[in-house]
């Protein structure tokens, strides 16, 4: 199976135990879609509350590092190290980071829990339903409140964000032509065809896919209908997300419409790749925090409850998936096991 994308080699190194803990980024779920596919624990924290200096930009302002572990305490020890200002990143927030381990035992009495109901229409394997349902209820007999609220405009995080991320990608990897960055070809006749072969060579074909996505989006013409209506949905989105979260304290769903899926499955139809991402693409636009955790497993696979929150709220979430973790062991799990049970 896939252990997702694109930190599946953190997660699947986590999961396996060679390694008690890694570090990721999220640029659309790609912290927290592997831990929930993986079976153990991932946070992606607020836009520029880990440094993103040193990493490959993919899309600067959606890109996001954060920990990935077995449990919420491990990334919480994680966060410790992690968070905080870096002047070598010009967007990194100039906030003091919180004490990430000071509040994690504090009880979750009158947690106020939004279930969002764009989250639970078609689309979503109704397996997958059930395990978050049923870790909602959980969260209930520990003293939280759970109300239904709406994120209207959720059906247009993927849009969006294939128009913003590919765009930002065509720029950020423009650098990589074989004579300042990256593969150079062998023996180029001229200049022309060391930049063609170079990154024909040196970039994969979903890659090649999304530098041609977003320079079209970017190009005369285009740019106003693509990627400034792009950006204006993006705000929309945010909105929605700082509407909710006014009314609750956390939200909560799923990671994915699915468990893990065979490798190779969706190879040829991107589309049905792409909407895998359709509950955590609108987090990385809004900037918010969420993170997956351990929640049960559907036909033995490995299933994740996303949390999000309010922006820099990361000790929030850590506060709540590890109440979660002291009244289950979801997260001491293995999909073997949950075979054999």
């Amino acid at each position: 199976m896939v252990p997702g994308g694109s930190s599946g080699g953190s997660a699947a190194a986590v999961a396996a135990g060679l390694a008690v803990a890694a570090t990721g980024t999220d640029t659309g779920g790609s912290i927290r879609q592997p831990a929930s596919f993986c079976g153990i624990t991932g946070l992606k924290p607020t836009y520029g509350r880990v440094s993103r200096f040193g990493m490959i930009a993919y899309a600067s302002s959606l890109d996001q590092g954060g920990p990935m572990a077995k449990s919420a305490e491990d990334c919480a020890h994680l966060m410790q190290a992690m968070a905080g200002f870096d002047e070598k990143d010009s967007t990194s927030a100039d906030k003091p980071a919180d004490d990430y381990l000071a509040n994690l035992n504090a009880p979750l009495t009158g947690l106020k829990i939004g279930l969002p109901k764009e989250y639970f229409g078609d689309g979503l394997d109704p397996k997958v339903a059930d395990v978050i349902m049923s870790a909602v209820k959980e969260f209930e007999k520990l003293g939280a409140t759970v109300k239904e609220i709406s994120l209207p405009n959720l059906q247009l995080s993927i849009p969006s964000y294939y128009v913003i991320a590919p765009s930002e990608a065509s720029s950020n990897l423009s650098r990589f032509d074989g004579v300042r960055f990256g593969h150079r070809c062998d023996n180029p006749k001229d200049l022309l065809d060391m930049y063609m072969r170079s990154r024909a060579e040196g970039f994969g074909t979903e890659v090649q896919k999304r530098i041609m996505i977003g320079t079209y989006a970017l190009s005369e013409g285009y740019y106003d209908a693509y990627y400034l209506k792009a950006q204006k949905i993006r705000r929309l989105i945010k909105e929605d997300f700082v509407k909710a979260l006014e009314e609750v304290d956390v939200i909560m769903g799923p990671v994915a419409p699915t468990t893990a899926f065979g490798l190779g499955s969706k190879t040829n139809d991107p589309v049905a790749m792409y909407l895998e991402d359709i509950y955590t693409l609108s987090v990385n636009l809004a900037g918010i925090p969420a993170m997956s955790v351990p929640a049960g497993f559907a036909d033995g696979m490995p299933v994740g409850l996303q949390i999000m929150g309010n922006y820099f709220a990361e000790a929030k979430l850590l506060n709540v998936a590890h109440q979660y973790q002291q009244h289950t062991d979801w997260h001491l799990q293995t999909p073997n096991m949950a075979k054999g049970a």
